[in-house]
Order: structure tokens, then C-alpha cells, then sequence
């Protein structure tokens, strides 16, 4: 059965909760929010149906894009409360064999499919699904929801709501990122670095190499140092949270050269670093520098032409880092009914907001091996479990009433 994308779906329809939910997310897979676009026809819908429910919205521009961030609250007041966030952005379908329609919602043998169904949308529907069972004239705080652009590009839009919370005075009890871990509390996982490495050489024909420098194999210089530094973090403490227990260096790509009998004038490397702790990425990119230059320096040494080597920092999307303290984790384990937290190597914006001094976690629906593939998918007694953990959150940091419909 395909779902139909008529975006027609009224707040607090008459339906049991879990099909309010799987409508819902079928209009919100049927926008096309690839980070390369705008997301401003999503946000405009996402916008309406939260208004129709007595929310207080605002709408905040993205910095220099066509794109925006979603603030909502329920109630009143900074502090205290929930901020239910996630990201509205999702991967490109380029390239993938899908067998369904991807922005079209395709439900089979309880499952829906469609791009973003795990990552994201899927959360977001259910907390636009449970919004519409809110008593507001109940609710002793206030309950948020943020709303992202360019979570996949580098947290971009995290940046920019978490820089609005807090010139806003927001101070919630927890914020809540629900990213797919199928309910388990995670509070803490890697971060997210992304870089650049352009190196420049002079290029000459391929017989007269004395007369060149081959960026190409400058490049291959430096890949093998990033791989010495990758054995480096071994010799740090591990941490078994996380599958591989050490901070990660990866080269993505290469590209460089123009032809075989050209001398290649320049090469490009992206490369990533994905820390645990702060700390570490800042000792990796001293230590980096320092190679680099001893790179030139050699160069110099054997009386050859020196490359320039340059290298740019794309993104930095900050680890989440376990704090036995933070009333986020306290209250999604309350909510969840597990007894301990658990970390995850894949990078989600709640460290952004915990790097801004908000409590946060990670919880939410589906799992994480559906999420970017082909064919991505969630499964409905998830979206079901979703509906559930995000009534009991609500229940217990507020007096907010439920009349859950089959939910």
C-alpha cells in the first residue's frame, strides 16, 4: 500500500496515534529536504500544523542559505521543560538502487519506506503525532520543539539553534535528540571533524620530472603520516563503549593529476577525524602541522622545490561526552526503563548542545544500519515505542495529560 502525499493531514485527527504518526511522516517524506535544497516548503507545513495546535512558533532564518531552523513551545516560560529536537534534512538518493519511490511514502509487512523515515522524519512525526494530545492549560512547563537544517553537512543548523536557545534564555531540564537508537539512551558517541588538504606542486612533462613537483606524491606523503597518526590513538586509554575504542582518521577521497605524461600540479585529500574527547583533535591537528611542515622542510633539506600544503577545517561537530550528573539521561532512562546509558560511534547534534551547556541525550526511533541505504525504512512498532517513551518524557516533566488512541 503507498500512502498518498496530499499533505493534508489536520492536527489532532480522529485516528489512532500510531496512524496520525505514519500520516504525518508521509507528508514530511514527501518534501524533498536533500541538504543541497531548501527546506523552507517543509518548514512552512511542519510550521502550520504546530500553529493549529496552540504552539507558540518562530521561524529563524539559516545564515546566508535558503533554509531555516523551527523553534516551537508549548507553555511558557525559559526554564524547566523538554526540547524535542531533530533534524528536517536528509541524504541524497544519487547513485542508490531504491526499489520504492523515495519521497513517496510505501508502507509493507509493518514497515514504511522512504527517504528519511529513520533519519529523521520518523521522530519528528511522532512528536507531531503526541503534540496533539497536549493539555496545554495542564502543562507546568514548557515543552520545545527544534526543528534543523544541514544536520547531514555538518550540524550547520544545530549551531544556529543552539546559539538562539541560549540569547533566548532557554534552560531546559533536558533536550532530547531523537536520533535512531532504537531506544536505547545513549549518552555519548564520537564527534565529527572534516577536512581538506590542497596540495600545490608545479606541474611539467612527464619526461622532465626534475622540472615539476608531483602533488600527487606529496599527497601520498601525507596520507601516510595521517595513517601514522591513526596508530597513534591507539596508544590512547580505549574506550569500549564504542566499537572501535579510539579516535578514528579516515582519508575519504583523493583528487589530483591531469593526464599520465603531466606532472601533477595539485591533489586534494578530505579527510576526517572523529575524536572522543575535545582535547584530542586538538593534539592530532598540532601534531599534524608539525608533520607537514617537516614534510616541506625535507624538501627543502635535498635542495628540491617545496609544495604548499594547505589545510581547512570544513566542519567540527563536537563528541557527546557521558556525564553521570545530566538530568537528560537521567530522565530518558526514567522514561525508557533501562537502568544504564550506552555510547555509539556515529555523530548526532546533541553535541552541539551540550557543548552549549544544554543536558542532552540521544533516543529515539529505528535503527541506525536503515538509516542513508537504499530503501530506508522504519519499522511501525517503532514509530509505536516512539509514541510511548515520548508520553512518558512528557508525563514526567510535566503534569501534561495523554488520551493515547491506540497509540
Amino acid at each position: 500500500m503507498t500512502i498518498a502525499n496530499a499533505k493534508t493531514v489536520s492536527a489532532g485527527a480522529a485516528l489512532p496515534l500510531v496512524e496520525t504518526a505514519i500520516d504525518i511522516l508521509a507528508d514530511l517524506v514527501s518534501f524533498d529536504t536533500v541538504s543541497s535544497k531548501s527546506n523552507i516548503d517543509a518548514i512552512v507545513f511542519v510550521d502550520a500544523y504546530f500553529k493549529r495546535l496552540g504552539a507558540a512558533t518562530v521561524r529563524i532564518p539559516a545564515k546566508g542559505q535558503d533554509k531555516e531552523n523551527l523553534w516551537v513551545t508549548f507553555g511558557s516560560g525559559q526554564r524547566g521543560g523538554l526540547v524535542l529536537s531533530g533534524h528536517i534534512d536528509v541524504v541524497p538518493i544519487d547513485g542508490q538502487k531504491w526499489t520504492r519511490p523515495p519521497f513517496e511514502l510505501t508502507r509493507e509487512d509493518g514497515r514504511v519506506y522512504g527517504r528519511g523515515t529513520t533519519d529523521m522524519k520518523g521522530f519528528l512525526a511522532c512528536v507531531m503525532a503526541i503534540s496533539s494530545q497536549l493539555d496545554l492549560a495542564k502543562l507546568s512547563v514548557p515543552i520545545h520543539v527544534a526543528i534543523t537544517f544541514d544536520e547531514e553537512v555538518g550540524h550547520v543548523g544545530a549551531f544556529e539553534m543552539a546559539e538562539y536557545m541560549k540569547s533566548a534564555g532557554i534552560e531546559p531540564a533536558a533536550v532530547i535528540v531523537g536520533e535512531p537508537t532504537r531506544h536505547f539512551v545513549v549518552d555519548r558517541h564520537k564527534g565529527a571533524v572534516g577536512f581538506t588538504t590542497e596540495v600545490y606542486g608545479q606541474e611539467a612533462h612527464s619526461s622532465q620530472v626534475h622540472l615539476g613537483i608531483n602533488a600527487i606524491d606529496i599527497a601520498a606523503e601525507v596520507v601516510a603520516l595521517l595513517n601514522a597518526l591513526r596508530a597513534d590513538q591507539r596508544n590512547l586509554p580505549a574506550d569500549d563503549a564504542f566499537h572501535y575504542p579510539y579516535p578514528s582518521i579516515s582519508v575519504g577521497t583523493i583528487h589530483g593529476g591531469q593526464v599520465r605524461n603531466i606532472v601533477a600540479p595539485a591533489c586534494t585529500l578530505e579527510w576526517e577525524m572523529r575524536p572522543i574527547l575535545p582535547e584530542q583533535l586538538a593534539t592530532m591537528r598540532r601534531e599534524f602541522d608539525k608533520r607537514v611542515k617537516m614534510i616541506i622542510a625535507n624538501r627543502s633539506k635535498e635542495g628540491m622545490d617545496a609544495p604548499r600544503i594547505v589545510t581547512r577545517c570544513l566542519w567540527n561537530a563536537p563528541p557527546l561526552i557521558s556525564d553521570p550528573n545530566s538530568s537528560a539521561t537521567a530522565l530518558a532512562l526514567q522514561a525508557t526503563g533501562y537502568n544504564q546509558a550506552s555510547g555509539v560511534s556515529y555523530g548526532t547534534e546533541a553535541g552541539v548542545y551540550q557543548q552549549a551547556g544544554f543536558p542532552t541525550v540521544v533516543c529515539g526511533p529505528g535503527d541506525i544500519e536503515q538509516a542513508h541505504i537504499a530503501d530506508e525504512w522504519i519499522s511501525v512498532s517503532e514509530i509505536e515505542a516512539c509514541l510511548k517513551f515520548l508520553e512518558r518524557l512528557i508525563a514526567r516533566t510535566s503534569d501534561a495529560t495523554f488520551q493515547i488512541n491506540g497509540g
